[in-house]
């Protein structure tokens, strides 16, 4: 069993996005949800969008961070990092000697000072590759911990992994003609001028943007689930990047120019292909395999792209008709299925 006092299995259902066009490749997509409407809205878009290419998608390394704070620090925390570096990233690199071999491993050290808490945050990023890194962050943290002390002669508080992605940013674009936009009531210039707004909304309201941006993760948050990954570490990364203005903002964006619709979608994205649940849970084996992706990269690739496409759906059907034309169908379909009638 994968947790503690386990006294059995919660079962949601698993579903299929057909034909997720990704940097020209085309993906069958996995999806955990107990939502009606978010395959279908998902395999809508994919439709749509694919007619026109599909979506481009990239993603950064896999770097994640982790992190010592150590409590009454000296002074000058910047000037003893420089004298104390070269032996603490060999030690680092040391620590990290398997995944280095893997091509991954130390990228980087640098210190933060607290002072109202009279503590020093040393920041420890490394290149996870195509694990989550989870155990491999707090091990380093913990096993680099007695020298940070005698280096920068503070006492240790905690010594863990940040769950904050901000290093690992994937973006997906789409390009739609404005002229495939039209749809009973309105013009394809039109529907895409509502689309736009409907977006900026959620650049200038906070509560709107809330709604907008659970929208992007109904389909990125189940792609997560299938595939065995941290489905809290995703979410509270995704909306402490929509925060990083000092409000809270929509993640997305969309513009009309040369006569086509163009949408953009950048967030943070922590997925693993190998280690942890993506390994012990066999459906989740499963799933990677049917995606048929080679990396970690990949893998966040086409969540990035499925939260643009699980958006620009749900934008379509608010600019347009409306929401619950389809939602509400599906909805009385699960009531029935779900009554001593069905």
């Amino acid at each position: 069993m994968l947790v503690e006092n386990s006294v059995g299995w919660f079962k949601l259902p698993l579903g299929i996005v057909s034909a997720l066009v990704v940097n020209g490749v085309s993906h069958e997509v996995p999806l955990v949800t107990e939502e009606p409407s978010v395959i279908a809205a998902a395999s809508y878009a994919a439709r749509l969008l694919g007619k026109a290419g599909g979506l481009q998608a990239t993603a950064s390394p896999p770097v994640m961070r982790s992190q010592v704070f150590l409590e009454g620090a000296g002074p000058g925390a910047q000037e003893t990092l420089e004298k104390h570096r070269a032996g603490l990233e060999a030690q680092a690199r040391e620590l990290l000697g398997s995944m280095e071999r893997r091509g991954g491993g130390f990228r980087g050290l640098s210190v933060k000072l607290l002072p109202e808490l009279n503590c020093l945050a040393v920041n420890l990023d490394v290149d996870v590759r195509d694990a989550l890194g989870a155990n491999l962050l707090n091990s380093l943290a913990e096993a680099l911990t007695p020298a940070l002390e005698t280096a920068f002669g503070g006492r240790k508080i905690l010594a863990i992994l940040s769950n904050d992605a901000s290093r690992r940013l994937a973006t997906a674009t789409f390009r739609l003609p404005v002229a495939s936009l039209a749809k009973p009531g309105f013009a394809g210039p039109e529907m895409a001028r509502r689309l736009v707004l409907a977006a900026e909304i959620a650049q200038h309201e906070p509560q709107r943007a809330v709604t907008h941006n659970k929208g992007i993760m109904n389909g990125v948050a189940a792609l997560a689930l299938a595939t065995g990954n941290d489905t809290r570490a995703l979410e509270a990364a995704v909306h402490s990047w929509a925060s990083n203005s000092g409000t809270y903002r929509g993640l997305s964006t969309y513009r009309v120019e040369d006569g086509f619709l163009k949408g953009t979608l950048t967030m943070p994205v922590a997925l693993a292909t190998v280690g942890g649940s993506t390994q012990s849970l066999p459906l989740a084996r499963v799933a990677l395999k049917l995606l048929e992706v080679t990396s970690s990269q990949e893998l966040c690739e086409i969540a990035v792209a499925l939260g643009l496409a699980q958006n620009f759906a749900a934008l379509f059907a608010l600019a347009g008709e409306g929401l619950q034309r389809g939602h509400m169908a599906l909805h009385a379909r699960r009531v029935v299925a779900g009554s001593p009638l069905g």
